[in-house]
């Protein structure tokens, strides 16, 4: 998938709804262009994953365009999305990263946040998504810029507020790390 298929089809999995909306909202919503989303829903259909019923279109095969949308969300769009790179500030708060408190429109990604919900893993890898710069990350004093730093940020997306799980699904299957694939299971119930 390329980065207007990614992102329309993120849009499209976000809610069950989101498939009857009109081409133009799809477009505005995802802002990305009328034919884009065309195509893409063509490819979608073309491919089993939209079908057309008495009530309008629906999504097929839910788990496998999960899968897809992951796949082709790390392999296509993440890494266009990367910012900059952060470490802890000390040994001891990267201890208690749970602590930290993140600045308005900054949300934990991946591992931190399938640990926040049900607290199956123990971070390495914190990935974290912002809409504007980096700079309140420094004002925490708990980070601070590293090239190799073990913090990860990425340009948000998406609009809504909440960190989506289907991002978190993604980032984790992403890690190649069995502990994290079996966090990611238990999150595709989720989505």
């Amino acid at each position: 998938m390329q980065k207007t298929a990614l992102l329309i089809t993120f849009y499209l999995l976000q809610n069950k709804e989101n498939v009857n909306h009109t081409v133009r909202k799809i477009a505005l919503e995802t802002n990305t262009s009328v034919g884009s989303v065309h195509s893409t829903l063509a490819e979608l259909t073309e491919d089993g994953y939209i079908v057309d019923g008495e009530s309008g279109r629906a999504l097929r095969k839910r788990q496998t365009l999960v899968n897809r949308w992951a796949t082709g969300y790390t392999e296509t769009l993440k890494k266009k999305l990367l910012m900059s790179r952060f470490t802890f500030l000390t040994p001891a708060v990267r201890q208690q990263w749970e602590n930290v408190v993140l600045p308005p429109a900054f949300n934990w990604g991946g591992e931190p946040a399938a640990a926040l919900l049900d607290g199956y893993l123990n971070p390495e890898r914190w990935d974290v998504y912002t809409d504007g710069n980096v700079n309140p990350l420094i004002a925490t004093r708990r980070m601070i810029p590293s090239a190799e730093g073990e913090i990860f940020v990425y340009r948000k997306f998406w609009s809504t507020p909440d960190m989506p799980l289907l991002v978190v699904y993604a980032d984790l299957l992403a890690t190649g790390n069995d502990r994290c694939r079996e966090a990611a299971e238990k999150i595709l119930n989720r989505i």
